[in-house]
Formats: structure tokens, C-alpha cells, sequence
């Protein structure tokens, strides 16, 4: 006879199993069946949107066919589980859930029987499963086996440390576990973390709370494809940002939230966004989209590629002042990483040389992160750019790319540095494969993007290069690296001959970068392409007066495939440079 303890036994750790009340195992023949069950017992509340679990299991297929494929699979396990007298698994229009009350997962409420396999020792989280084929369902099988491990090994660090003082105070940043059933709590060691919390609708009208809801899981979705980000979800009906308490978002676990509205104005849907962090509550960041009702179901995606890329954007720069105000001594992997970003971001030689020893000091602290790995390769790329190195160098750069896109398959910044490698190799279209693998792996990655639009005008298809510049352009307003995109906007328009216009951009990208000589060459050159040669001289100047150890062999290094492109630009800069002084080798210039 059940009694109101009796539970179903969920077990993930080890070879998945499911045992009912009465002790009787159920089988679940199809393994997309088990690893359903598994996505919705790690997430809040066992509950999680249809849309989402369709595209974790069935994101390979067509939108209709993998919709039909999720119906039957539910429909199975629905069979297999509920009873008259029980119903673990409930089924509604739009969402599904499991229903925690009546299933124990090992995980979260661990028991004798079922902490440890057969050799005593806790076993792999859904051990020797996996599902191949369905990348996204793989990425969160991987983020989950890693969390465990790190939550692992926390626990035996705890286990032998000393007891606290009593009276004691936690050490700052600490981060009180989640709630249960809410993953894994992610610690701020772990790195940045963001709760996605209610989208609440605001319009009036009952039905637009499923765009709300299906606005809010789309985001996690494309969020989710930030590696760098760990991303969990709030209850759907939980609340906002702007109304959590301290203890709610403490419960969270995550370092910042980010919550909305979805309201209408005449033809107008509008969806404000606000970015908080977690300890203060405070708003870091806000932003309204303004979509056209009629074009909403085109314009919504590229909407969201840009609002992923502004909240990775903001998270990115608190990360690293975050570091760069931790004391040497206590960093970790982590912190090591995110310091070294800072110091990458500030465009010096001497931070890059101390990014690229941070970088390293963290790989060697976890040689199979691909976090460090990918730094590593991104320090390396800087210096190779910034000082003109040999090709050698750019060898050892795709090396490291390509052991990054190994480490983590899923990642598009290592598509875009192995990209970026071919591109510097004269390799056009495996650089071009790369590059646009890294943005439909990371849709929001902006450099990406700007490095399709380099590569092209490199290759002399400056016509194409228009699309991923600008898109570059809009995903990165608050990248330091936007004197780039402006940069390569600007070669556009001078291969174009769109003079004017590529001055425009040059000037642009100088006002973000006064030391970009690229953009001063472009300059130059434009000027006595419409035959301005008193500018052109005056410019030549400003660029001796921010780089006076400037030479024409720098533009020898220009990976265009047209050498006659680098002569012409150093050609234009001899000629301003003789307006400049009277002669070319005046003032230690040389074309040399």
C-alpha cells in the first residue's frame, strides 16, 4: 500500500533508472524519453516551455517534424508514468512538467540506495549517454557533467576544511546554494551567471502572454549560446527583477538577472528589457525594442541577436572590473581569465603581454579549459595583429584555435579565431567556412561578423562585405573593438571607390582609435584618390604624430590577395608623405 512518502526514484547519476512507488522499475526504451525526463528534473520546478525541449532533442529537424516527435514522445512516456492514482508528468498546451513532489532525482535528494553505483563511488552524471547529432541537448550534457564535477569537488573541500568560527562572517561574494530543483547552484568562482526572470504582459490582452513566455525562452535560448555565460530561468510566473527580494535573488544563485515587459502602442509591440545585478538589485542596463506588428515575425530575430549580444556586452565589461579589483593572490581560473580580458581590452602593448601571461597562467592551472584555451588563442591573435608577425606565429595561432574548437565544439569564438588564422594565411574560403560556422553557432558574436567583412574585402568581394559590417556595427556599440568594424567599413567603401565615404568611416574608427594606422592609411589614400593632396599631406602628419616609427612595410604585411592593393596604399603613402616633407625619406620616412 502507497503512503504519502511512497515517490517515484529518479536516478541520473550512474546508468539513468526510474523506479516507481511500489518499487517496480519502469522502462524508458527511448533514450530521447529518458533524457527529456532528465531536462525537466534539473530545471525550476521540473517545468519546462514545449518549444524549448523541442529544440534540445529535436533541434535538427524541421520545425513541424520535430514538434510531431516531442507529441509522440510525451505521449509514450505519459503511458509509462501516470496512473489513476499518481501523474508525474503533466502535459499542458505549452509547457510540460515533472512533478518533483512525487519524484525524488538523486541528485537533489540523494539517499543510500541511490548515491553510489556498483564500485561505491558516485557515478557519471547519465553515465555512457548521449545523443548524437542534437548539439544543443550535448551542450547541456557537457555544462551539467562539468557543474557536477565542480560541485563535486567544492564538496569534498568543504568536507575536510576546518569548521567555521562561530559568529563568523562568509566571505564576500559568497553565494548561498539554489533552491531545490533550480540545476546547480553557480558559484561566483564559476564565472558570470544570469537568471532570466517573468516577462510580464503588459498589453491587455491574455493570449499575448504566450509571446511573453515564448519571448523569454528564446532569449534563454540564444543567451544559452554564449559559452563564457551560464544561463538559468526563473519561474514563468515568478516575479520581476524590479520586484524580487534580496533572499529570492539570493535563491537564484546567479550574479545577474534580467526581466521585461511586453506591451503595445498603436502598431507598435514594445519590449523593454533591464539588466540587474544580483547582490545590489540595482539596474545595470536597459533597452527597448520597438517591433512593427505587422514584420514582427521577421524582425523579432534580428532583434534578439542584438539583444544577446548588448547583454553579453555588459556582463562582459562588470567580469572584468570585477577581477581587476580581486587581490592577485586569491585568483582562481576564473578570475585569471577575466583580469587578463581587461587587460587585453585596454589596447597596449604592455597589457597585452599582460594578458598573454594571465591567459597562460590559467591554462596551466586547468589545461582542458576551453575557456583558457580559447583566451590563450585570443592574446596570441592580438600580439600577431598589433606587431605584424610572421607567419610562423599565425601557425601556432591556428593550432591553438583548432585545439579550442576541439575542446569545445560548440563554442563560435573558436570558429572565428580559426577563421581569423586562415584569413592572415591567405586561406579565403576555409576562413570564410570557419567564420560563418562561428556565427551560426554564435549568432550575437559581433567580431565574427566584422572578421566575414575583413576576409571579403581581403579577397576583393568588397560588395559583399556591407551586410556583416554593418550587422558587426549594431551588435557592437559598446565593444572597444568597434574602431575595427569602422575600420573595415571604411576599406570597403575606398575598394569600392566611395572615396568620401570610406574618409567618413576612417575618421570614425580614428575618433575610437587614435593610434589605428589602418584607418589613417585609408584616409590618406582616399584623399589623393580625389585629389586632395594638401589634406592627404595633413593627414600623413596626424598619423606621424600618433605612430612616428611608422613605415610602408607595415602595409606589406596586409593579407590582401591583390599585392597590388598593398603597393597602392603604400604608394599613396610615400606621396602624401613627399607633399608632407619634400622628399620621401624626409624626416626618417622610407618606404621600406
Amino acid at each position: 500500500m502507497l503512503t504519502w512518502t511512497s515517490k517515484f526514484k529518479l536516478r541520473l547519476l550512474g546508468p539513468f533508472s526510474l523506479v516507481d512507488p511500489e518499487g517496480r522499475r519502469i522502462a524508458i526504451p527511448s533514450r530521447k524519453g529518458a533524457a527529456l525526463l532528465a531536462l525537466l528534473a534539473l530545471s525550476k520546478d521540473g517545468e519546462r516551455a514545449r518549444g524549448w525541449l523541442q529544440t534540445q532533442l529535436w533541434g535538427s529537424r524541421e520545425a513541424k517534424e520535430a514538434n510531431g516527435s516531442l507529441r509522440r514522445e510525451l505521449s509514450d512516456l505519459r503511458k509509462r508514468l501516470n496512473r489513476p492514482s499518481w501523474t508525474p508528468l503533466i502535459c499542458e498546451r505549452d509547457r510540460v512538467r515533472l512533478d518533483l513532489d512525487i519524484v525524488s532525482v538523486d541528485i537533489l535528494e540523494p539517499d543510500q540506495d541511490m548515491r553510489t553505483s556498483d564500485s561505491g563511488q558516485p557515478g557519471e552524471f547519465l553515465e555512457g549517454f548521449d545523443i548524437p547529432g542534437e548539439e544543443a541537448f550535448e551542450e547541456w550534457l557537457r555544462d551539467q557533467r562539468s557543474r557536477l564535477a565542480r560541485s563535486a569537488v567544492n564538496h569534498a573541500l568543504t568536507e575536510t576544511a576546518p569548521p567555521p568560527i562561530s559568529g563568523a562572517v562568509p566571505a564576500s561574494g559568497a553565494v548561498p546554494a539554489a533552491e531545490p530543483g533550480f540545476m546547480w547552484p553557480v558559484g561566483s568562482s564559476d564565472g558570470p551567471s544570469l537568471a532570466v526572470l517573468h516577462f510580464a504582459n503588459l498589453t491587455g490582452n491574455p493570449d499575448e502572454a504566450y509571446f511573453a513566455e515564448g519571448f523569454k525562452q528564446e532569449l534563454i535560448n540564444r543567451l544559452s549560446r554564449l559559452r563564457w555565460l551560464a544561463v538559468v530561468a526563473g519561474n514563468s510566473g515568478g516575479p520581476r527583477g524590479s520586484t524580487i527580494s534580496s533572499q529570492e535573488a539570493r535563491g537564484l544563485g546567479a550574479k545577474y538577472l534580467v526581466d521585461g515587459t511586453v506591451r503595445t502602442a498603436g502598431e507598435l509591440t514594445l519590449i523593454d528589457v533591464t539588466l540587474y545585478e544580483a547582490v545590489r538589485l540595482q539596474a545595470a542596463w536597459s533597452k527597448r525594442l520597438e517591433i512593427p506588428r505587422s514584420v514582427i515575425g521577421t524582425a523579432l530575430d534580428e532583434c534578439l541577436r542584438e539583444l544577446v549580444a548588448h547583454l553579453g556586452a555588459k556582463i562582459d565589461h562588470g567580469e572584468q572590473s570585477s577581477a581587476r579589483e580581486k587581490r592577485a593572490s586569491d585568483a582562481n581560473v576564473t578570475d585569471l581569465l577575466w583580469r587578463g580580458r581587461w587587460h587585453l581590452n585596454r589596447l597596449q602593448h604592455a597589457d597585452s603581454d599582460r594578458a598573454q601571461e594571465l591567459f597562460a597562467r590559467a591554462l596551466a592551472l586547468d589545461p582542458h579549459s576551453p575557456e583558457a584555451l580559447i583566451n590563450v588563442t585570443h592574446g596570441l591573435a592580438w600580439a600577431i595583429w598589433t606587431g605584424r608577425q610572421p607567419a610562423q606565429r599565425v601557425h601556432e595561432m591556428r593550432r591553438l584555435a583548432q585545439q579550442s574548437m576541439r575542446a569545445d565544439p560548440s563554442d563560435g569564438r573558436a570558429y572565428w579565431l580559426a577563421g581569423t588564422a586562415e584569413t592572415w594565411l591567405r586561406h579565403t574560403q576555409p576562413a570564410l567556412d570557419l567564420l560563418f560556422q562561428a556565427v551560426d553557432l554564435t549568432p550575437s558574436l559581433a567580431i565574427a561578423h566584422a572578421q566575414i567583412g575583413c576576409t571579403l574585402n581581403l579577397s576583393g568581394r568588397p560588395e559583399q562585405a556591407a551586410k556583416p559590417l554593418q550587422l558587426a556595427r549594431r551588435l557592437s556599440p559598446f565593444d572597444v573593438h568597434l574602431f575595427f568594424v569602422l575600420g573595415e567599413l571604411a576599406m570597403m567603401c575606398s575598394l569600392l571607390g566611395e572615396y568620401r565615404e570610406a574618409i567618413a568611416y576612417a575618421d570614425l574608427a580614428i575618433v575610437r582609435r587614435e593610434q589605428y594606422w589602418y584607418a589613417h592609411m585609408i584616409k590618406i589614400d582616399a584623399l589623393l584618390q580625389l585629389g586632395d593632396r594638401r589634406q592627404a599631406a595633413v593627414a600623413f602628419e596626424e598619423l606621424r604624430a600618433i605612430k612616428p616609427g611608422f613605415v610602408t612595410s607595415y602595409i606589406d604585411w596586409i593579407p590582401f590577395e591583390d599585392g597590388s592593393l598593398n603597393r597602392r596604399f603604400a604608394e599613396s603613402i610615400s606621396a602624401a608623405a613627399a607633399d608632407h616633407s619634400g622628399t620621401a625619406t624626409a624626416d626618417g620616412f622610407s618606404h621600406h
